[in-house]
Parts: structure tokens; sequence; C-alpha cells
């Protein structure tokens, strides 16, 4: 169709806010460069050239609704990163009447959850690949 217009940064996120996120408001820069960074191991992974433009956050074309999934799905890895990073630097409350490490658990979940999601991208970009038989 002539009248398909191309995806956009926008399309993506869309379905990178229709994950599980915190209730903190991440900065569209932030999100920029996680899409870039997606784009970036999604082309190394299947060695295609998906034509982004990070200037216009654009691509050069429609992009199939698995792709843009996958993309948002790295981007969701790349954000449970920084989210990982985040309660990995708070430490545990210990005073002399007092210990506080709930922190702990919330490490292990947000570890646990960081490596179900790269397992997911995994599954899919593998997915996606041509079979090398036949």
């Amino acid at each position: 169709m002539a009248d398909e217009k191309n995806t956009t940064f926008g399309d993506v996120e869309q379905k990178f806010h229709s994950m599980p996120l915190t209730k903190y408001e991440i900065p569209e820069g932030l999100e920029a460069e996680w899409l870039s960074t997606a784009v970036s191991d999604y082309e190394l992974n299947l060695g295609c050239d998906l034509g982004y433009d990070n200037e216009k956050m654009e691509f050069s074309s429609k992009l199939s609704g698995i792709s843009i999934r996958i993309l948002a799905q790295m981007m969701y890895v790349s954000y449970l990163q920084r989210e990982l990073s985040r309660v990995m630097a708070l430490n545990g409350i210990y005073g002399k009447d007092i210990q506080l490490t709930g922190q702990d658990a919330t490490k292990r979940v947000t570890k646990q959850e960081l490596d179900d999601q790269i397992g997911l991208v995994e599954v899919l970009l593998h997915r996606m690949k041509d079979p090398a038989y036949g």
C-alpha cells in the first residue's frame, strides 16, 4: 500500500509503555537511546537494516508488528538493566534496634525479571531468523 506511513519512535514507545513499568516518568531522551540500542542489537542479530533515522525518529518503512514488539521488548530489557543497577545501589539499613533489608528481595526479583526478559528477547529473535537448512 502506498499510503502506509513509516513506523516511528512513537509507535515503538507506545508498545514499550504497554509493558509493566515503574510509576516514575522516564525521560523521552533515555527511551530514544534505548530504542537506538535496540535497533542496533536487532540489526546485528538478524543481519538486516531497519533504516532507523535517529534525527527524524522514524524508520524508512512500516515495520511488522513482531518487529515493533521485539524492539519494545529490547527497550524493556534496557529499562530493567537500569532498574537493577538502581536497586543494587540501595543498601540495607542496620541500626542498634532495627534492621531493614527488604531491598534484597527487590534486587532478587528485579534480577529474575531481567533474566526472564532477556530470555524472551532471545527466543523472539531466534524465531525471526531464517532457517539455514533446506
